[in-house]
């Protein structure tokens, strides 16, 4: 029982994943249709990433004191009631601009903090079941991408079948089954913060404490800084270089389109493979020496060498595979370190700070392409990678990351002790005391 509901939180993960991808993809096609401006499907995504933005930035603390099993089905259907608000009120009282954005923001803003939720659930569910906990992250990380790999494509085509606020009343169904879903599987998991811990703080404080663990333990502290740099390299690729690659050498559109759904599907299979093998190896070794030196360095370094489509391709493939197993480490880490009573908090935190830099990161690559040409600047952000990775060198506590994985080990963390190396955790009734990429 304990093993399937662990299964069901990833299934749920990967549903309500692909449910958000969709409504990406849907809610700014309906925009279009409905308005015609294409200014206002700018706006109205803006909203609905500034909504997801200040959530991320602000659901910690209420997610640490409601509890993942109660704050991930409903912001699962306070979603769904906001993605099913659009079409219903364009066929009953018409939508305006900014309830359109409104609308939008909402959603953007409730879906962040069920997924986070689920984050914060795992490493209890994990300890239930018995299994290491790189298969816990891992299996999440893999949902994760399967529902941002489906989302997209399948709503483009029920877009080919159906208007746009029948995709979008699709969208609602399917969030409002990942409620459910997420509803079975966090029974049993704590319904609040640990026993003991004063939970009439007020938010500021409460906020607080997140940062000052994120102060406090090294480790945490530098993966996020190093995810934060690789993050907006990562942007700069995909959304820049990728496309200017295939426009400006490959001369073709279809490429592009092959080449980032081969890097996506290869690092999912990475993904599962690193679920199936993860507990038998070495996790700073895995990470360093080969998943983050071989994942995503060689594909800048083919661009640059002007490679055409067919190596580039095996490029794509092979580094995908290996970069596939980052996020699964990555995550293993910070679920076995932070406590339980703080890993809300400290969650949220970390993946507003990892994920801050993306914009830049797309901004920067178009300036640097423009100034400094496609090859020049693919060749810098190799050397650019390569720099984040001496991080490790500068200390950290990085060692840390290969501490024993025993079940007493995972039972030791959930129960919020701290076992790694006996470094002392900050406990969040502290006055005063923050990845997936």
């Amino acid at each position: 029982m304990n093993r399937l509901r662990l299964l069901v939180l990833w299934l749920s993960t990967g549903t309500v994943s692909a449910a958000s991808a969709a409504g990406f993809v849907a809610i700014p096609w309906f925009v279009l249709m409905t308005t015609g401006s294409a200014a206002n499907v700018g706006v109205v995504t803006a909203a609905e990433l500034v909504g997801m933005l200040l959530a991320t930035a602000l659901s910690g603390p209420l997610i640490d004191r409601v509890g993942p099993a109660r704050t991930a089905p409903l912001a699962d259907l306070a979603a769904a009631l906001c993605i099913g608000a659009i079409p219903l009120a364009e066929a009953t009282t018409g939508l305006t601009l900014w309830s359109l954005m409104s609308l939008a923001g909402a959603f953007g803003a409730f879906r962040e903090p069920g997924q986070t939720a689920r984050r914060v659930a795992v490493p209890e569910l994990v300890g239930n079941a018995g299994v290491a906990m790189e298969r816990g992250a891992g299996g999440m990380d893999a949902a994760l991408r399967a529902g941002h790999l489906s989302g997209a494509p399948l709503a483009g085509g029920a877009l080919a079948l159906f208007d746009p606020p029948g995709v979008l009343w699709i969208a609602t169904a399917v969030m409002g089954m990942s409620a459910l879903l997420v509803a079975y599987a966090a029974r049993g998991v704590s319904t609040s913060e640990s026993e003991g811990t004063d939970t009439s703080e007020g938010f500021a404080r409460r906020f607080a404490a997140g940062i000052g663990y994120l102060r406090r333990d090294r480790l945490i502290t530098w993966i996020v800084v190093l995810l934060l740099l690789t993050n907006t390299l990562d942007l700069a690729l995909t959304g820049v270089l990728l496309p200017t690659y295939s426009a400006r050498i490959l001369h073709d559109s279809l490429a592009l389109g092959v080449l980032v759904g081969a890097l996506g599907g290869a690092a999912l299979t990475g993904n599962l493979l690193f679920t199936w093998l993860g507990a038998r190896v070495r996790r700073r070794r895995m990470l360093f020496t080969f998943a983050f030196a071989l994942g995503p360095i060689p594909p800048h370094l083919a661009m640059a060498a002007g490679a055409g489509f067919a190596v580039l391709f095996c490029v794509v493939v092979g580094c995908g595979l290996v970069a596939g197993m980052i996020n699964p480490i990555l995550a293993a880490v910070s679920y076995e370190r932070i406590p339980a009573e703080l890993r809300g908090r400290v969650l949220s935190l970390t993946t507003l700070v990892a994920q801050g830099g993306t914009p830049l990161g797309v901004l920067f690559g178009g300036l640097a392409v423009e100034g400094l040409g496609l090859r020049t600047t693919l060749t810098c952000t190799a050397l650019l990678y390569l720099v984040a990775l001496a991080i490790p060198l500068l200390g950290g506590g990085w060692r840390e990351m290969n501490r024993p994985r025993t079940r007493s080990t995972v039972e030791d963390v959930v129960g919020g002790s701290t076992p790694h190396g006996g470094q002392e955790l900050v406990d969040s009734s502290s006055p005063g005391c923050g990845r997936q990429a």
